[in-house]
């Protein structure tokens, strides 16, 4: 919600005041940096993320400017804003922010002061996303350096002539000088993840036979004369994104990226920013829980030992001691921090004063990425982002009356209703007998891989007993409460038994080394499946369905696929329900087809119905998207209140 044309005042933020706890700990990561001609205090770093925030102009928003400067307050030292779109041509989305013409350096500076003023330094990230967008967003044909359609958007693009080329060099040359004027201490060239200029640098993508194509001497030529078309006017803090590895036939790997790197430095960049893959390999770049932290560091460090300016590096970077051993092994100067900066934009200035404990941590769900839910970023974990300034202000304002609210079940959206409600004044009594707070996503943390949900959960836990939120291991009694919320939890084709949620909940009781046939096509089927087959059992997962994870993210069934074989099971795709033979048990889920967005009375469960007429309901969910709604859903319920 944009709230109005009324800039924020931020406030330096604490990182620029020394706390000593997490300075002490972690020495290299509050150690102080030189990039270009910007000198950091520390290492604190948010990556480059889009938003959907601008609005459809491309115009900066208020709300797009108190995002960026929570996460300064919050303790970043240096924030790297979205790709920006240099042309027209190059829009990724809806409300892409863009920085192709003159009238945007207005809004542009607003969005670069909003960051000053927290203390933090700003960096433009400027991008042509080439092939990899639709015709619906940029209103025109797309534009790349070969005839050759994405394999995820399929639409084909127009090769550029020769005299456009060097139109859209000199584009990016002008969104630099644009950011400049407009305040920002420097641009990153998004030459990473199959874009315009990543398009060029990789013979995947790059089939010309002139000047711009054939060797990677050839292939450069694009993005070295953006870089020193830049240079020729500004000395200021130059990065640029690259892909170490493309993980597709015929991409850059190391070797080609490496010499890439080298060249760019002898052009004049300021640092390189290392990250993977282009849209086909989309999922190297969205890892989910149960992906390994930090994976794409060792790729950062041999890129980095080449070279004498900074690298930064990607790769679900979210705890302090992985960004400490990452700067001390020399894999990277910055670390930067993604996901985990959407999920708790207080992270560095919670390490800093060594309230570690305290993070809301990011798990990977990959929902702010996806946006099904909505169309901008949106956070199970963290439900003020985008509207920082209002959810903060909204959570100071009193009700009208206190009342005592009695919150039946724990789940992560009751949780989250507790927080607020309790935050707002209201006296919060959270009731759970079943010894197991967190709801589904307890039961989802007991999956194997799945562990941090157990760490989103007791962080949601802390932060809702900050705010004055009692916990009670019992059912309410009559008279203790004004208002009853109760929590109904959402299991779709569980009416038999047994079924996956019983698998999840940890209640089936079945024989050691049991035949265990489990028939469904979303997530929680498939981590039923995990877990049976962990446990030592033989387990086969069948859907009717084309894949498994339909309702989830696509690298949930790239993982689940590979542990479910590992563990010694199988996967049958697009089949019909099995009939179980002897000794064989089957467990049902699940088998929706995507696209199906109704949520029918009968796919409800009532597990506290006994305990009262609640005066509203609460929702439980397992998978990411509709978890999310609830939780949104639930933290409305506290607001209105």
């Amino acid at each position: 919600m944009e709230s109005g044309h009324t800039q924020m005042k931020a406030t330096p933020a604490d990182h620029l005041q020394p706390q000593t706890a997490g300075m002490q700990r972690y020495p290299h990561l509050f150690s102080s940096l030189r990039l270009g001609r910007l000198l950091l205090p520390d290492r604190f770093a948010m990556a480059p993320m889009t938003t959907n925030y601008a609005e459809l102009d491309g115009s900066v928003t208020t709300r797009l400017c108190e995002y960026l400067a929570a996460r300064g307050q919050g303790g970043f030292s240096l924030i790297i804003t979205e790709n920006m779109g240099v042309h027209p041509s190059g829009r990724v989305m809806p409300r892409m922010v863009m920085a192709d013409e003159d009238r945007h350096i207005a809004g542009l500076a607003r969005m670069a002061e909003a960051i000053h003023a927290t203390g933090a330094r700003a960096i433009a990230q400027i991008s042509h996303c080439g092939r990899q967008t639709k015709s619906k967003f940029t209103g025109m044909p797309l534009v790349a350096p070969s005839p050759i359609p994405c394999p995820l958007n399929r639409e084909m693009p127009r090769a550029l002539a020769l005299e456009e080329i060097g139109e859209m060099e000199r584009a990016f040359v002008a969104a630099a000088r644009r950011v400049e004027a407009a305040g920002f201490d420097g641009a990153e060239i998004h030459a990473a993840h199959g874009y315009l200029a990543s398009g060029f640098l990789s013979a995947y993508s790059n089939h010309r036979t002139d000047i711009y194509g054939g060797s990677l001497e050839n292939r450069m030529r694009f993005l070295l004369n953006i870089v020193d078309g830049i240079r020729q006017h500004s000395d200021f803090t130059l990065t640029v994104r690259i892909s170490a590895d493309e993980f597709v036939q015929n991409g850059n790997t190391l070797e080609q990226t490496t010499v890439i790197a080298r060249a760019l430095e002898a052009h004049g960049v300021s640092a390189i920013s290392v990250s993977v893959g282009v849209y086909e390999s989309f999922n190297t770049q969205s890892m989910v829980s149960g992906e390994a932290e930090g994976r794409w560091l060792p790729l950062a460090g041999k890129i980095a030992r080449e070279l004498e300016i900074p690298v930064f590096a990607v790769g679900r970077i979210k705890r302090a001691e992985m960004a400490e051993a990452a700067i001390a092994r020399g894999d990277c100067a910055i670390p930067l921090f993604g996901r985990s900066a959407i999920a708790d934009a207080d992270l560095p200035l919670k390490i800093r004063q060594g309230r570690e404990a305290d993070i809301v941590a990011c798990v990977s769900c990959n929902v702010c990425l996806g946006r099904a839910a909505r169309p901008e970023t949106i956070c199970p974990a963290n439900p003020a982002v985008g509207r920082d300034h209002e959810f903060a202000g909204a959570l100071a304002a009193a009700p009208k009356e206190v009342l005592r609210i009695g919150i039946a079940g724990s789940c992560l959206a009751a949780l989250t209703a507790a927080w607020i409600a309790a935050a707002r004044g209201h006296q919060i009594t959270v009731y759970e007998t079943d010894g197991c707070i967190g709801g589904m996503q307890q039961w989802r943390s007991a999956v194997p891989t799945q562990h941090e949900y157990a760490e989103l959960v007791a962080a949601a836990q802390r932060r809702a007993a900050a705010a004055g939120v009692r916990f009670s291991s019992r059912a309410p009694a009559a008279g203790e409460y004004d208002r009853l919320w109760s929590v109904r939890r959402y299991q779709p084709g569980g009416a038999s038994s047994p079924n996956c949620y019983e698998v999840l909940q940890g209640t089936t009781d079945l024989p050691p080394d049991a035949t265990v046939l489990v028939h469904g096509g979303d997530l929680a089927s498939s981590e039923a499946a995990v877990k049976l087959a962990k446990a030592g059992h033989r387990v086969e997962l069948s859907t009717p369905l084309a894949d498994i994870c339909l309702d989830a993210h696509p690298g949930f069934r790239v993982l689940h696929k590979r542990l479910i074989t590992e563990f010694g099971g199988r996967v049958h795709c697009a089949v019909s329900a099995p009939e179980p033979g002897a000794g064989q048990t089957l467990i049902s889920g699940p088998a929706t087809p995507p696209g199906r967005k109704e949520m029918m009375q009968a796919d409800w469960v009532y597990p506290y119905a006994a305990w009262g007429t609640a005066d509203a309901s609460i929702d439980d969910i397992y998978e990411a998207d509709r978890m999310t709604a609830g939780i949104y859903a639930a933290a409305e319920l506290a607001f209105h209140t």
